[in-house]
């Protein structure tokens, strides 16, 4: 946690406006909306193959497949509304804000080390699951030396703008800040 504030604080000294706008109070019901349709998903998906081969498949899979069966067509339909909604919610949350991005962790802590694990996907989840184009720039390093990483989240369609903004976050991170990037004419980003 103490990296990202040092990630926000350096993007705010770089003239970026960084806002603090809370929107995942209920994290726990998005994890929860995105379980149900993952697994109902992937359990339709492998409906025949899982019948013929299921010994063939990860222990992995085979869980999420038998975690899905029971997941109902009426459980299904209401997660989808529940995620069309938090994307809404999102999009007016951020247009109420004023912000460009939203900025989070990349992960909840540094890379893994060795080759094994790219480490927990958790703090990409609520911007997968509501559709929204994204992307992690390296920033900075960890106590331990491993890489550490900031998220940068667009508006939905904008991932154009995203790529603009991400080249002068970039070199404010990588202590390299030049001239702003992004899509607006020199305006620096504002981010929540």
């Amino acid at each position: 946690m103490r990296a990202f504030e040092a990630q926000r604080e350096a993007l705010a000294a770089a003239g970026y406006e960084v806002r603090e706008v809370p929107v995942l109070a209920d994290f726990a019901q998005i994890v929860e909306q995105l379980f149900t349709m993952n697994r109902y998903e992937v359990a339709r998906a492998h409906t025949e193959w899982f019948a013929r081969h299921a010994g063939l498949y990860r222990e992995q899979t085979t869980a999420a497949i038998h975690q899905g069966q029971p997941i109902g067509d009426a459980a299904y339909q209401a997660a989808r509304e529940r995620r069309a909604a938090f994307r809404e919610r999102l999009a007016a949350d951020g247009a109420d804000a004023g912000i460009d991005l939203w900025i989070a962790p990349a992960a909840t802590g540094p890379a893994p080390a060795g080759l094994t694990t790219t480490g927990s996907s958790i703090m990409c989840l609520p911007w997968s699951n509501a559709g929204l184009p994204s992307l992690s720039l390296p920033a900075g390093r960890a106590a331990n030396g491993l890489p550490l990483g900031l998220q940068l989240v667009g508006r939905s369609g904008a991932d154009e703008s995203l790529l603009a903004w991400a080249d002068g976050i970039e070199r404010v991170l990588n202590g390299t800040a030049g001239a702003p990037g992004g899509p607006t004419g020199g305006r620096r980003a504002r981010l929540a």
